[in-house]
């Protein structure tokens, strides 16, 4: 029996083919007999039942254990108007499918993964580190490459000298010291 998820096209193409199919939740549906009621109301589990006995239903529906629509042997469609959990609510809003043409549902399409660059923007020309070895192997064994195991030259590198200057004078004079510029060290008065 195929396996679909629940909100998917596959499910609403069985449904409307009347194909038995089981989902990854609690919404599935078979053509073999059984007589389980689930929880529907005593007068819509008579109805069942009697359908059931007379050898009338072809395909039912279920939301969890309880028969949710059912098809008769003259392809029509039972469907209780009962209001069960929000789940199987969902699984009711479904149930259209049963009244339509198996084409006219489209394919179900694998999602295209959202595009995640590999490299930085503006560094596609810079040559590639896929060669290295990873996940324990080399010489040193520990899951990664360091210099000393390659015998070439690194294959990038961009690092800049960048001189970083703070400047305690500059901040207090301007009227802003930081907590960095309050102490005896740099002239200002704590309050206190």
């Amino acid at each position: 029996m195929p396996k679909f998820a629940t909100q998917s096209w596959s499910v609403r193409r069985a449904l409307a083919a009347r194909e038995p199919f089981d989902t990854y939740g609690a919404f599935r549906a078979t053509d073999e007999r059984s007589y389980c009621v689930g929880r529907l109301p005593e007068q819509w589990a008579d109805r069942y039942r009697s359908d059931a006995e007379a050898g009338r239903i072809v395909y039912q529906v279920y939301s969890y254990s309880t028969p949710i629509a059912w098809v008769l042997d003259d392809d029509s469609v039972v469907m209780p108007q009962v209001r069960y959990s929000p789940t199987t609510s969902s699984h009711q809003g479904l149930l259209y499918a049963l009244d339509k043409a198996p084409d006219t549902f489209p394919q179900d399409t694998p999602r295209e993964p959202a595009f995640a660059p590999t490299q930085a923007p503006g560094s596609w020309d810079w040559p590639r580190a896929d060669g290295y070895p990873v996940g324990g192997e080399g010489r040193n064994g520990r899951g990664w490459s360091s210099r000393l195991d390659r015998p070439e030259e690194p294959v990038h590198v961009d690092f800049a000298p960048v001189r970083m200057e703070y400047s305690e004078s500059y901040s207090v004079r301007q009227g802003w010291a930081t907590s960095y510029d309050v102490g005896p060290a740099s002239g200002v008065e704590q309050a206190a």
